[in-house]
């Protein structure tokens, strides 16, 4: 998968105009031309919808996050990328790329939530599927009497920020610093790719 990241250089949404001619799938060859195997290719499937071609300028529902929309890697994808229009609107600074595979997509699981460790007063979550791929930003919330009213919402990036922070795909290690008051019986939930994790009592 290619994913396509708007670089928030220009105002509004990018056509990307070379992935896809832009018609309704093709019954037929197109032109007439029976003899050439790659027409139907070409033309898009029957039965398989198109690809977008806009990227937007930010994240619906998250306007924080920049815009991007993912592209299975098809051949014309994959040439546009190397030579056509998606290569040159990277070179003009419009917008990024990501590669990555479905899988990296995955709904976070917590399986521990462990208060005092390392140190006094830290939390070291474990579990799968934390990391998002970006731009997308992984999020912990932590609830319950020992954080307060309201709960305390701290990004990856705030971690890592953190005195031995601590923020991988399979553990988080949020200092005492950012969460102080955080008690045993205080639940834990982690947001990666826009998927919310299992609700975990730490202990």
């Amino acid at each position: 998968m290619l994913r396509l990241v708007h670089a928030q250089t220009v105002q509004g949404s990018i056509l990307v105009d070379d992935i896809d001619d832009g018609l309704s799938n093709k019954q037929v060859h197109r032109l007439g031309s029976s003899g050439d195997p790659k027409a139907y290719a070409r033309d898009g499937y029957a039965n398989s919808d198109k690809q977008k071609c806009y990227v937007p300028r930010v994240k619906t529902g998250e306007t924080a996050i920049p815009g991007y929309i993912d592209l299975r890697q098809t051949n014309r994808v994959t040439l546009s990328s190397s030579k056509g229009k998606i290569s040159k609107m990277v070179q003009a600074g419009l917008v990024t790329t990501v590669s990555f595979v479905p899988t990296d997509i995955v709904t976070p699981v917590v399986t521990n939530g462990v208060v005092a460790s390392p140190g006094a007063g830290d939390i070291t979550i474990t579990g799968t599927g934390f990391l998002s791929v970006a731009p997308d930003i992984s999020t912990v919330f932590l609830s319950g009497a020992g954080v307060g009213v309201g709960g305390l919402t701290l990004t990856r990036t705030q971690i890592l920020a953190g005195t031995g922070g601590v923020f991988t795909n399979t553990s988080i290690v949020i200092d005492t610093l950012l969460a102080p008051g955080l008690a045993a019986g205080d639940t834990v939930r982690v947001r990666a790719d826009g998927r919310l994790s299992n609700i975990f009592t730490s202990v």
